[in-house]
């Protein structure tokens, strides 16, 4: 008996899905300094989530190294953005927080 296989594509058809992680939730946290890269002493963490103490609109770094900017974000909830750093430039929402 002959066997078919099947070709799968990736999840991202972009193929820049970046460092993955358990999708339960925010293990480490960190507050956004805007226009720095996320983690301590010049090191890069990348993020999975960002967290808004109050709505507006998000610009970031993805972690392709692309800008991208997001409109009227809720405030009080963990947003699934994955990240690098938060622009000042076009960044209206205040109170973040980075989380992987």
């Amino acid at each position: 008996m002959a066997v078919q296989l099947q070709n799968i594509p990736a999840l991202d058809p972009n193929g820049y899905t970046g460092p993955t992680r358990v999708m339960a939730g925010v293990a480490r946290t960190g507050d956004v300094t805007l226009d720095t890269l996320y983690g301590p002493n010049g090191t890069v963490e990348f993020a999975r989530w960002l967290y808004l103490g109050v709505s507006g609109n998000v610009s970031f770094r993805k972690w392709d190294g692309t800008d991208q900017t997001l409109i009227g974000l809720a405030s009080g909830v963990w947003h699934p953005i994955f990240s690098i750093q938060v622009n000042t430039a076009g960044t209206t929402a205040t109170n973040l927080v980075w989380g992987s």
